[in-house]
């Protein structure tokens, strides 16, 4: 049997799906209304600078920023607006990025392009005009070859629209007409959005005060409560379960509040068995009962060259996910081998290729995405609420820290979980019938109904983890790296012996945290140790939120980490934001070698 690592064989799942034979796709797609919000447009015109924002009904915005530096082309941006005023907008590749507040009179803010602050404003509110006709209110988005539009309409005839044809990039406030005109006031942007029974275009005549001629389709884009991004990379030995997994997406599928998206890739590799289609395509879930195909819309073909072990294409779906399917909520799986902080692609770190891989391994390019490059990734606006590995071993201390600014929850295993991996239908559908929950609602439900489906007797394991609380941890773990350290000469066994002893998993090097400093709390004559150990057990209590496992691996507790032999040490742990932070590499390069 094939595990999210290889190294060891769980229980199958009971009941689990019979693997799918056939695929189908169609086209189509969508997402349903989020909740309504205070609608209204603001602008500002300092010096060099413009900004113009406009909110929607329903707290979709877009943001047009230009200046006479890094923005004189001017940047556009989508995103959505809390109900306690602050918002979040990014371009569709998230290369600008725009957060700040609204009030009453005014949004303030920043813009930031390839993460570095560019601009600072502050748009005064625009005085209500009249009002807008209901059918065209809300935020749209649209692209045709390389022309392409966001769009924003409130409800008193004012929007904001940023565009580009061909070479010409611009827009900015607009005055909406009754007809769905729209016009700058100085006539530099002159448009009209046109609705064609629940079809939308924008038709643009004039843009950064050039004429152009461009008719582009458009989708009228609302809110849903959550939205869950599932990165599915089958191109390795998993490609079997592959269709398994997003067939029990199926069985519950998107709904108005809860949009199902998928990029998933397959591929002619000597590992990657006999899929009958191969290549990247980009999925919308919708609820079907047939659990022998899939039948979901077919949103994108993205072909065979995309590379889904590389860091940029994972970003690119999380940025195109939360563009095209805005949420209150977002939730990004990483569906793959995984191999916990590990490289394996180099040097002493290369594993034997039946080992597990590092996490999102791609078979076909032979690259996979280095823990040290996920807060790439994930930098996104708005920030995700989770991150969830559907891959071995991730649930470490590690890869917590280095993504702490990256979401809110942290969701994945210690151990290496069946190939199966999770059993999406059932914890979908708790979202589904409960769209409103929580983050911390919704990763207990997938804690909970994993472990319920997998039954208390193997070796499955699932936390869910707080990253706010990585800090607290990291902290504890520093003074404990220093104690080890300073105890040495008077604690050399239980050193050895937490080392040998704490419970571990598919790589014997990765311990549970809490496990390892217990047995040296119980076994140390230093009461500084001790207490050190006991801070470090304290911090990952409050940072793991809930945990279940298996009777196999009853030393867990949530947080795993790294602690080899000392000979067996990788120099790669070096490039950790943990091993910075903490001198944890330092300890773990002095400790007593066994007698």
């Amino acid at each position: 049997m094939i595990c999210r690592s290889s190294w060891r064989a769980p229980a199958m799942l009971a009941g689990a799906l019979a693997l799918p034979l056939a695929l189908a796709g169609c086209g189509g797609g969508g997402s349903g209304p989020g909740p309504a919000r205070t609608t209204g447009s603001y602008l500002s015109t300092a010096g060099a600078a413009r900004v113009a924002v406009t909110v929607d009904p329903n707290g979709r915005l877009t943001v047009l920023a230009q200046d006479a530096g890094q923005l004189a082309a001017a940047g556009g941006a989508q995103g959505n607006a809390a109900s306690g005023g602050q918002f979040s907008a990014q371009s569709g590749d998230a290369t600008v990025q725009v957060s700040g507040t609204l009030t009453g009179a005014t949004a303030s803010g920043v813009v930031r392009k390839a993460g570095q602050v560019v601009l600072t404003f502050t748009a005064d509110r625009v005085a209500p005009a009249s009002a807008t006709p209901s059918d065209l209110r809300g935020s749209y988005a649209g692209s045709s070859g390389p022309d392409s539009v966001y769009l924003s309409v409130d409800d008193t005839s004012h929007a904001t629209l940023w565009a580009t044809v061909g070479a010409k990039v611009g827009g900015g406030l607009v005055n909406v007409a009754a007809d769905g005109t729209l016009r700058s006031d100085s006539g530099d942007t002159i448009a009209r959005l046109v609705r064609n029974g629940s079809a939308y275009s924008i038709a643009i005549s004039t843009l950064a005060g050039q004429a152009a001629s461009a008719t582009i389709p458009l989708n009228a884009v609302a809110r849903a409560r959550w939205t869950v991004l599932v990165f599915l990379n089958a191109a390795n030995d998993l490609q079997e379960f592959a269709a398994l997994n997003v067939n029990q997406m199926e069985q519950v599928g998107s709904t108005k509040d809860v949009n199902i998206v998928v990029q998933w890739k397959q591929a002619a590799c000597a590992n990657c068995g006999n899929p009958s289609w191969t290549g990247t395509r980009r999925y919308y879930v919708t609820k079907d009962s047939n659990t022998g195909a899939v039948s979901s819309a077919l949103i994108q073909n993205l072909g065979a060259n995309v590379d889904m072990g590389s860091w940029q294409v994972l970003r690119d779906f999380v940025a195109w996910g939360q563009q095209n399917y805005p949420a209150e909520h977002y939730a990004i799986v990483i569906w793959n081998h995984g191999a916990g902080w590990r490289p394996t692609r180099a040097g002493r770190d290369r594993l034997p290729a039946s080992f597990p891989r590092s996490v999102s391994i791609d078979e076909q390019t032979r690259n996979e995405i280095q823990i040290w490059q996920l807060p790439q990734a994930l930098n996104v606006t708005p920030k995700l609420d989770m991150v969830v590995f559907d891959a071995s071993l991730m649930q470490m201390t590690e890869v917590g820290y280095e993504i702490r600014n990256s979401a809110s929850l942290m969701v994945g295993s210690e151990e290496s979980p069946p190939g199966e991996g999770y059993v999406y239908n059932a914890f979908l559908a708790d979202l589904a019938a409960s769209p409103t929950m929580s983050a911390p609602a919704f990763a207990r439900a997938i804690v909970d109904r994993t472990l319920e489906a997998y039954g208390p007797g193997g070796n499955n394991t699932q936390s869910a983890v707080d990253l706010s609380r990585m800090g607290a941890v990291a902290t504890a773990l520093g003074r404990f790296a220093g104690a080890l350290q300073a105890h040495l000469a008077d604690s050399r066994a239980v050193m050895v012996s937490a080392r040998r002893t704490a419970e571990s998993y598919a790589y014997p090097d990765n311990k549970d945290l809490w496990d390892y400093a217990s047995i040296v709390a119980a076994g140390t004559p230093s009461t500084d140790l001790r207490s050190a150990a006991a801070a470090v057990q304290s911090s990952v209590e409050a940072a793991v939120l809930v945990e279940r496992h298996g009777s196999l691996n009853a030393g867990s507790h949530g947080l795993a980490i790294y602690v080899p032999e000392p000979a067996s040490y990788l120099s790669s742990y070096a490039n950790l934001a943990l091993a910075r932070a903490t001198d944890w590499d330092g300890w773990l390069q002095s400790q007593p070698p066994a007698p």
